[in-house]
C-alpha cells in the first residue's frame, strides 16, 4: 500500500493512495462501520496516531479489500492526485535518526575509511517539510547541499531485535532529503545543527508499506538538480542493511513507532564534486527511489 498524508481545501487527512485516486481512510472507515474504529472512537486522522495503533496498517488493508469488492458504482469516491496537495507522510516524526557514511561510494568520495559500525547522528523532527515545498537557503549558510536517502518509518515498538526480526517492525519506505549546510558541519565538528536547520528534512511522497519492499534492497535511486543527475546509485550498495541498521540502533534505545531512520546517501553530494556545487535560489530537486516515487523540492532565498 501507498500511503500518504494530504490536504484538500486545507483540512489535512490521511489516506491510500490508489490508481483512481487517493481513498480517504477515515471517511472509509466510518463508511463501511464502526467495527473499523478504536475503542469507539473515530478512525485516526494522523499518520502518527495510524502507526502508534498497533493494528492500524492492517485494519487500512482491511478497508482498502472490502473498498475493492464493493461494486464500482457504490464506491466512496477517490480524490484525484491534482485535486490534493501531498504532505510530508509524518509531519512531526518522534525521532529522526540518520546514517552517515553508508554507501562505500560516498565514504570514498569523502576520502575516510568505511566505517566498522554504523555513524549515527540525529535530524529534529522540525526540519520536516513534505513534497513541492521550499527548501529554504538560511541566513547562517551558503552551502546547501543535497543527500538522497531511503526513509524507514517504524512501525511498532522495539528493543533489543535481532536482524532476523528487525523487519516485522518496520510500518514502510518513504524518501528522505538529508540537506545539509556544509560549512556548519565543518565548523561545528559535529552534524546535528547542519542537517536540521528549517526546511533540512524533506520527505515523502508516501509511505510505501513493508510488505510490499521487504528490506527495500536493490532499489534504483537518483538526484537531478536542474533535470542534470548527481547522484545514481542503489539500495543493494548500502554498506549496513535495514536489518543490521534496526537492530543495531534497538540495541541502544528503543525505536518508537512514527520513529524515521534516514540510511545515508551514495557518491554525488555537492561538497565533493570539482568544483563543489550548492543549491542556490530557483533551482528545481528531485529525489527518486525506485517503487516508492519522487521527492520534489524547489530551492528559494
Amino acid at each position: 500500500m501507498r500511503l500518504v498524508t494530504y490536504s484538500r481545501m486545507g483540512v489535512p487527512s490521511i489516506g491510500v493512495e490508489l490508481e483512481s485516486g487517493i481513498l480517504d481512510i477515515p471517511d472509509a472507515a466510518s463508511h463501511f462501520g464502526r467495527k473499523y474504529h478504536v475503542r469507539g472512537h473515530s478512525f485516526p486522522a494522523t499518520m502518527m496516531d495510524l502507526l502508534q495503533w498497533e493494528s492500524g496498517i492492517d485494519v487500512v488493508r482491511q478497508i482498502v479489500q472490502r473498498y475493492k469488492k464493493t461494486p464500482e458504482g457504490e464506491r466512496l469516491m477517490t480524490r484525484p492526485l491534482d485535486a490534493v496537495t501531498l504532505e510530508a507522510p509524518l509531519s512531526r516524526p518522534g525521532k529522526i535518526v540518520a546514517l552517515g557514511k553508508n554507501y562505500l561510494d560516498h565514504v570514498e568520495e569523502t576520502g575516510s575509511e568505511s566505517p566498522n559500525f554504523p555513524v549515527i547522528f540525529a535530524k529534529f523532527p522540525s526540519s520536516v517539510i513534505g513534497p513541492d515545498e521550499y527548501i529554504s537557503i538560511p541566513a547562517v549558510s551558503s552551502m546547501i547541499d543535497w543527500e538522497v536517502e531511503l526513509g524507514v518509518v517504524i512501525g511498532k515498538s522495539c528493543r533489543n531485535v535481532s536482524e532476523k526480526k528487525s523487519l516485522d517492525f518496520v510500518a514502510g519506505y518513504t524518501v528522505i532529503n538529508d540537506v545539509t549546510a556544509r560549512d556548519l558541519q565543518m565548523n561545528d565538528g559535529q552534524w546535528v545543527r547542519s542537517k536540521s536547520l528549517d526546511g533540512f528534512c524533506p520527505m515523502g511522497p508516501c509511505i510505501v508499506t513493508q510488505d510490499e519492499l521487504g528490506a527495500a534492497s536493490k532499489l534504483k535511486m537518483h538526484t537531478k538538480v536542474n533535470g542534470v543527475i548527481k547522484q545514481e546509485s542503489s539500495t543493494s550498495n548500502l554498506i549496513f542493511s535495514v536489518p543490521k541498521i534496526i537492530s543495531y540502533l534497538s540495541k541502544s534505545f528503543t525505536l518508537e513507532p512514527g520513529d524515521v531512520i534516514a540510511t545515508g546517501t551514495p557518491s554525488g553530494v555537492g561538497f565533493f564534486r570539482e568544483p563543489p556545487e550548492f543549491l542556490k535560489n530557483g533551482d528545481k530537486v528531485e529525489l527518486y527511489i525506485e517503487k516508492i516515487g519522487y521527492l520534489r523540492n524547489k530551492v528559494n532565498k
